[in-house]
């Protein structure tokens, strides 16, 4: 009797870590499907879908950001941190940033840079100079020449500039010219285009795209049934039906080989139900506080006021950092390095603190000689 229930021990225990590696796996399909919408979207240049698809995908990869056998997580996620400021680059109401003044292509630059890697070096280039020269040409040509002053400076102390560029665009925002040849050399829908080939290498280089072609060969197999079934109903309008034609009719619907094969087995898991993941369920934790940082996916608000109102409530009341929090920072040091904050922040949550927060926290820890 003992031995019967410690197999049995053993048995639920093998299957729920089958079903946690099981749903790790699914979740990282799902990821990819995501992914490849997000790109066919800005592609087709439709910010509404774009931005629905978003919000999916940063809830999937916040649920598997502990996930060990998939790196590529993280350049995903910022790559559409990326994709999110450009498709509203145009949109100087929108906000990624907690500077008010910070527009979504200025927002976007630091965010390519840390993508050097992942990117071709002449194309790499091309782009930033194309992000450089459209975060002050937006303002320029929205009319808002104290926002493409602030946006120069911003630029002069945050990136590096050609001096020759940064002349010419001295002279535009001066001038107020929005009709400038700079302008007309480096516009806007080359920016879209060239982050279109980014997208193109990117995604034939590393992203899996098993769910696509999973429901494409579904997609395949119902329709060639169905062409099959409009074929057979033609003939049978046209000559007597014999009841042995009916029977092997039924029998060719019953079952679609394909989708039987491509549907988990629930032995596969287990009989008992136990306690298994639901997305509403999952999500429960996430939703008491929203995901705050230099790569936030989606945007802050629409009105400037607005978010300037929400940083100056948050910054009446002192939070006490968490368990979790500690672990991430931990985590993005022995990963980026002491002081790279910005780069730290981009890849962890940290719900609206800071790389001043960061450093502080740091120094701390350090004080308190914890173990790292």
């Amino acid at each position: 009797m003992n031995m019967e229930c410690a197999s049995h021990e053993i048995s639920s225990s093998d299957e729920n870590t089958n079903l946690v590696g099981v749903e790790s796996v699914v979740q990282s399909w799902m990821i990819d499907y995501y992914f490849a919408t997000l790109c066919r979207h800005f592609k087709a240049r439709s910010a509404p879908e774009f931005h629905k698809a978003l919000k999916i995908f940063e809830a999937l990869v916040d649920e598997l950001e502990s996930c060990s056998h998939r790196s590529d997580h993280p350049s995903q996620r910022t790559i559409c941190c990326f994709l999110a400021r450009v498709i509203d680059g145009e949109n100087l109401d929108v906000r990624y940033d907690r500077n008010a003044h910070i527009t979504p292509l200025m927002s976007a630059l630091p965010i390519w840079e840390s993508l050097k890697e992942a990117s071709d070096t002449a194309l790499h280039a091309k782009i930033k100079t194309l992000l450089i020269v459209q975060s002050v040409a937006v303002c320029v040509k929205k009319g808002n020449s104290q926002l493409a002053k602030e946006t120069l400076q911003w630029l002069e102390k945050e990136t590096e500039i050609p001096e020759k560029l940064q002349g010419k665009l001295t002279t535009i925002v001066s001038k107020k010219d929005a009709y400038d040849q700079l302008l007309m050399n480096f516009t806007f829908n080359q920016l879209l285009e060239s982050v279109d080939v980014f997208l193109d290498t990117f995604s034939l280089e590393r992203s899996s795209v098993f769910l696509i072609e999973a429901a494409s060969k579904v997609v395949q197999a119902r329709h060639e049934r169905s062409e099959k079934t409009l074929s057979e109903q033609d003939r049978s309008d046209r000559t007597p039906t014999s009841p042995e034609s009916i029977q092997s009719e039924e029998n060719e619907e019953q079952v679609d080989p394909l989708v039987q094969n491509m549907r988990p087995k629930r032995k596969l898991l287990s009989k008992q139900t136990h306690d298994l993941w639901k997305p509403e369920t999952a999500m429960k934790e996430r939703t008491t506080c929203k995901r705050i940082s230099i790569c936030k996916v989606s945007r802050r608000s629409s009105s400037p006021s607005e978010l300037q109102s929400n940083v100056s409530v948050m910054s009446k009341t002192r939070r006490k950092w968490t368990v979790e929090e500690d672990r991430k920072l931990k985590a993005g040091v022995r990963k980026h390095g002491e002081g790279n904050w910005r780069m730290i922040l981009n890849d962890y949550e940290f719900n609206n603190r800071t790389g001043v927060n960061l450093k502080d926290r740091w120094r701390t820890l350090k004080s308190k000689g914890e173990d790292f």
